[in-house]
């Protein structure tokens, strides 16, 4: 019987959660599903887990090794190719859905035609497992804005369609997606680079013709100080970099740079320049001020309005926008002031713990008992 949905897990190194994402996912209520993991040349044993569950759930899950290494866009794409379903999904690996998250994306599509349907998501904590999270007890990672939600099981104009590539909704990870709709146009994920779905979320929406929300959470992100999002001073932050010049020039390929100019103009601002510095001056123990300066003249020089874009004005209030601006335009004074002000605080809790210690060397002399 030919699957209802596939779902694809790149997989590399993540052998202590991998059984939680697969539990999560034999545990879905929608049935027939097909679940494809592509093993990305782990170091660790994860391809030894997942041929494991493999031998026990032959009918249920396929495991792909690949020999060498191409990061989750490489493993993606090798799993979107072998999908026999014609919706697809995708989780990570360290990452794990409640029973019926693809049972209500599907029944969502189902329902109003659409081409993509998401849920929410929300972070739980390293050591949570499938069974012993209470989703509706959770907050929802991202708050969906008025502007995306107007667009729920509707027809998209190009009006919609930027609104959704603008308006934060959790990340390709949260939705089922259409298959004809990533094939048909070739929209494959770029491999051997990081940060892959910051270029394939935005092109994959410009083909969207409808799109559906469903306001819960379901996606159970996982909170891994070892995941790219949580290292420093990595040297991949230049993928972000890459991938952000890579989507506006995809944009360009396709003659789409001037019917979206909003959006675009929203991600090479706030998502590539902003991100970009605040990832530098939160995650670098030395903050490459050459870097961030070519950065900026290279946002400036493509789009020299974007602090007065429409969407970076409505999602991001102006309190921060001030902020961001000294952050990507004065950012020595502002690792300065930084500094400085780090400082003043040590210096304070130094003075308050060395009158704590003198208030209880008094009391103890004083034979004043130290204890509440």
């Amino acid at each position: 019987m030919k699957p209802l949905v596939t779902v694809v897990v790149p997989v590399y190194n993540v052998a202590p959660y991998l059984p939680d994402c697969i539990e999560s996912l034999l545990a879905q209520t929608l049935q027939p599903m097909e679940l494809i993991f592509v093993d990305d040349a782990s170091t660790d044993n994860s391809l030894a887990v997942l041929q494991d569950y493999e031998a026990r759930y032959p009918d249920r899950m396929r495991v792909i090794a690949s020999a060498e290494n191409h990061k989750q866009g490489g493993a993606r794409n090798v799993g979107l190719r072998q999908a026999k379903a014609d919706w697809v999904g995708w989780i990570d690996s360290d990452d794990f859905v409640t029973p019926d998250f693809y049972k209500t994306l599907y029944d969502r599509v189902q329902q109003t035609g659409a081409d993509v349907a998401f849920l929410q998501y929300a972070a739980v904590p390293h050591d949570a497992h499938p069974g012993t999270v209470d989703p509706a007890a959770l907050t929802p990672l991202i708050r969906w804005d008025d502007w995306l939600l107007r667009w729920n099981g509707q027809d998209l104009t190009d009006e919609g369609r930027m609104d959704l590539i603008c308006c934060p909704i959790g990340g390709l990870v949260c939705g089922l997606w259409r298959k004809s709709l990533l094939t048909d146009p070739a929209l494959w994920f770029p491999a051997d680079v990081r940060y892959e779905d910051n270029y394939w979320g935005p092109i994959a929406k410009v083909y969207l013709q409808r799109a559906a929300f469903v306001p819960r959470v379901g996606y159970l992100y996982r909170q891994v100080a070892a995941s790219t999002t949580h290292k420093r001073n990595q040297p991949y932050i230049r993928d972000r970099m890459t991938m952000e010049r890579a989507t506006l020039q995809k944009a360009d390929e396709l003659g789409l740079r001037d019917r979206y100019h909003d959006a675009w103009e929203y991600l090479y601002g706030w998502r590539y320049c902003v991100n970009t510095v605040q990832t530098y001056l939160r995650s670098y123990d030395e903050i490459p001020f050459d870097t961030i300066d070519a950065l900026v003249d290279e946002v400036d020089a493509a789009f020299p309005h974007w602090q007065q874009n429409r969407y970076y004005c409505h999602l991001v209030p102006e309190a921060q926008r001030a902020e961001n601006a000294r952050q990507v335009y004065h950012t020595r004074q502002w690792v300065r002031d930084r500094d400085a002000a780090a400082q003043k605080q040590r210096r304070a809790e130094a003075r308050a713990r060395l009158w704590d210690k003198g208030c209880r060397t008094v009391k103890k002399l004083l034979h004043i008992s130290t204890q509440p």
